[in-house]
């Protein structure tokens, strides 16, 4: 089978995948599964090999991430559900006031995405933020998209998000070094974006619904509060904020320790031995769902906490974990045919830098398909095959399809449609902000990975 054939079908079988989801709105775990399929068909490993293959990558990529996925899904409703995104958000607040405000809710979003996927900490914080814009007279045009941008840019390189995971898990990247790395790009990203997003003039109220109860029959603006939108006589019960920032940072303190300390003290001692097992990824993700628990205060033990609580992180688990065992079946195929040397020759052969394909793989599919997820997960299912023919690292192909699956947001994805609509804007007015403030995310993000690249230090 000619070198030509190998790349036309793979270049035809990418296209496909992003006309079905795209255009044509097939589910991405079904394209996938058919493109897998096609792709195995048509480079000649036969029906039997090509089932195997998918089964088998399913299967290892399964039994090394599924559980991480199902674990973080579990903390993140935990954190959602607990009140604990809230406290967070009332905290950064009352650090950040006045004029530093959407500092504070730069800094929340990206506190809470660590866990949380950006459209739920846009849905569960956008009341805090039009009152917070009401009160401040800042327009929700800079407010709304800040609210998302912090979580999107986090779930987008930091494990336990879905994306990093499935990513991390397919380019066999440690996942304390995927946090470190993660966030040394992920910081300098925010804090770019945030900055282009504060020199919008453009004014834009929030909707009605969420400021109403802060009129009073005179007209004015209503005084007091903590800016959560409620009075004073309702405002719910929240935890305290070491309890609800425990669950956050316990696991990825626990992950970097074995990552970067036991190594350091030794692995045949108590306490290496110890910080091992406690660090290991999956059992750092359970310890933090268990540190969740006293969030719930006398409902911690109750069944709607333990078990149906549970429940709910499960069913949020199941398109991530489908994706993921897809995209791991995608990466086999790839792996086991002259896909991924053909690849690479072509690569090599136009002289481009090899940091720069899955950058815009990535780029490509997110802004196509409208999903950071799928962007991140399928352009490091499609590089890792070809990591090694390229000379680079794992963590190089990891923090390059970070940053390019930023780019860029627009009317294709629920994200963009939810902080839009949420915030009061216009589509035009959601461009112009979520659009261009993820692409510049995005570069920003990729700058700095290709620096290091360029340093040697990924």
């Amino acid at each position: 089978m000619s070198d030509a054939y190998t790349l036309v079908a793979f270049g035809a079988a990418i296209a496909v995948l992003v006309l079905l989801i795209a255009k044509y709105k097939v589910h991405p775990v079904a394209t996938l599964f058919i493109i897998v399929t096609t792709l195995g068909l048509a480079l000649g490993m036969g029906g039997s090999k090509t089932i195997e293959l998918i089964t088998e990558g399913f299967g290892n990529t399964m039994a090394s991430v599924g559980l991480l996925i199902i674990f973080g899904c579990v903390l993140g409703k935990m954190l959602e559900l607990s009140g604990a995104a809230h406290r967070i958000t009332e905290a950064a607040l009352k650090v950040f006031s006045g004029k530093k405000a959407p500092w504070a809710v730069a800094v929340a979003s990206s506190v809470i995405g660590i866990p949380l996927i950006a459209d739920t900490t846009v849905l569960m914080l956008i009341p805090v933020v039009s009152v917070l814009a009401y009160q401040t007279r800042t327009s929700m045009m800079k407010l709304g998209p800040i609210l998302y941008i912090g979580a999107y840019v986090m779930t987008s390189l930091i494990p336990p998000g879905p994306g990093p995971l499935a990513a991390s898990s397919l380019l066999g990247v440690d996942l304390g070094e995927a946090m470190l790395w993660g966030a040394v790009v992920a910081v300098p990203s925010i804090i770019v974006a945030v900055i282009y997003l504060l020199t919008i003039k453009t004014h834009v109220d929030p909707k009605p619904e969420f400021v109403g109860h802060l009129t009073p029959a005179g007209g004015a603006p209503a005084t007091g509060g903590a800016g959560d939108g409620t009075d004073a006589e309702e405002k719910p019960h929240r935890p305290k904020l070491w309890m609800s920032l425990v669950p956050v940072f316990l696991p990825v303190v626990l992950i970097m320790l074995n990552s970067y300390v036991v190594d350091m003290i030794g692995a045949e001692n108590l306490v290496g031995q110890v910080i091992a097992f406690v660090g290991e990824p999956v059992i750092a993700l359970f310890i933090g769902c268990l540190s969740a628990l006293p969030l719930f205060g006398s409902k911690w033990g109750e069944k709607e906490t333990v078990n149906d609580l549970f429940e709910s992180g499960l069913r949020l688990a199941a398109m991530p974990l489908a994706l993921t065992g897809v995209g791991g079946a995608l990466a086999t195929i790839i792996r086991d045919t002259e896909v991924a040397n053909s690849v690479a020759d072509m690569i090599r052969d136009w002289g481009l830098s090899p940091i720069i394909v899955p950058f815009l793989v990535a780029a490509a599919i997110c802004t196509i398909t409208g999903s950071n997820i799928l962007g991140v997960m399928t352009a490091a299912a499609i590089m890792q095959p070809l990591a090694e023919g390229l000379g680079i690292s794992g963590l190089a192909i990891y923090l390059a399809c970070g940053t390019g699956a930023q780019i860029m947001k627009h009317a294709n994805s629920s994200g963009f449609w939810v902080t839009t609509t949420l915030s009061n804007m216009t589509v035009g007015q959601g461009i112009r902000s979520i659009g261009i403030a993820s692409a510049l995310s995005g570069v920003t993000g990729f700058a700095i990975v290709y620096a290091l690249y360029g340093f040697g230090l990924i």
